[in-house]
C-alpha cells in the first residue's frame, strides 16, 4: 500500500541564524534558494517559514539597545519579521526548488533563519535529520538581475547572456558561507521524538528484569 505525507509524524527543523553578507564577491546577495528532495515513493510535504532580521544600517531608526559600543564590543538589536513561504507537496523521486528574489537590498547585511515543518526523518540516537524521507538545503546568491550601483560589476558584453539565462531561475553564483546542508539543520522539538521510545524501552527492561525474564 502506498503511503502519503498524512501517514507521517511531522517534525520541525531549523537552519538557525545565518548572516548574509552585503556583497557576494562584487555583486549583492539577493536570492534565496531552498531545495526539497523527495527520495521516496510517497508524496511528502513541508511548510517553510523565513525569519528575516534586516541590516541595522538600513533601519530608519536604531532599535533600542542596538548600535552602541561597550568595552570594544559592538551590538546591534534588530527585530525579526516572519514570512510564510508556503506549504509544498513534493512528488516521489523529485527535487523541488523554491526561489525568492528580494528587492531593495532586503538581504543586504541581514540575518535569516529558515524553519521547516514536515515529513523529515530524525535519527533516534542523535535526534539529527537523516535520510529516509524529505531532505532540505538552502543557499543565498546573486540572481543576475542587474541594476543600481552594481550594474558595472558585470562586463557589458556579458549582460545580455546573464539576463537571458539567469533571471528566471537559479543564481549566477552562490555565497558558500550561507549554504546550509541538510545534515546541518537542527531539530526544533523540545523533546526528541525518540525520548518516549527510550523511556518505553527502559520501562520494558525494568519490568522484564523484575519478572525474572532476561
Amino acid at each position: 500500500m502506498q503511503m502519503d505525507h498524512k501517514d507521517q509524524k511531522h517534525v520541525t527543523i531549523t537552519t538557525g541564524p545565518i548572516y548574509v553578507p552585503p556583497i557576494n564577491i562584487i555583486v549583492p546577495n539577493d536570492k534565496l534558494i531552498i531545495t526539497l528532495k523527495n527520495p521516496t515513493n510517497k508524496k511528502l510535504q513541508a511548510t517553510i517559514t523565513l525569519g528575516l532580521c534586516p541590516s541595522p544600517n538600513s533601519s530608519p531608526s536604531p532599535c533600542a539597545g542596538g548600535g552602541y559600543v561597550n568595552n570594544s564590543v559592538q551590538t546591534f538589536e534588530v527585530n525579526e519579521t516572519d514570512f510564510h513561504l508556503g506549504t509544498f507537496k513534493v512528488d516521489p523521486m523529485t527535487c523541488l526548488r523554491i526561489e525568492k528574489t528580494f528587492d531593495n537590498y532586503e538581504l543586504f547585511d541581514s540575518v535569516i533563519r529558515l524553519t521547516a515543518t514536515g515529513d523529515f526523518e530524525i535519527c533516534k540516537d542523535s535526534c539529527q535529520p537523516i535520510c529516509g524521507l524529505l531532505e532540505i538545503s538552502s543557499v543565498v546568491g546573486f540572481s543576475g538581475n542587474l541594476g543600481g550601483p552594481f550594474v558595472t560589476a558585470i562586463p557589458a558584453e556579458m549582460t545580455a547572456l546573464y539576463q537571458t539565462y539567469y533571471t528566471n531561475s537559479g543564481v549566477l553564483g552562490t555565497d558558500e558561507q550561507t549554504h546550509v546542508r541538510y545534515a546541518e539543520w537542527v531539530l526544533c522539538d523540545t523533546h526528541c521524538p525518540c525520548d518516549s521510545d527510550s523511556d518505553s524501552d527502559s520501562d520494558s527492561s525494568s519490568n522484564s528484569s523484575s519478572d525474572g525474564h532476561y
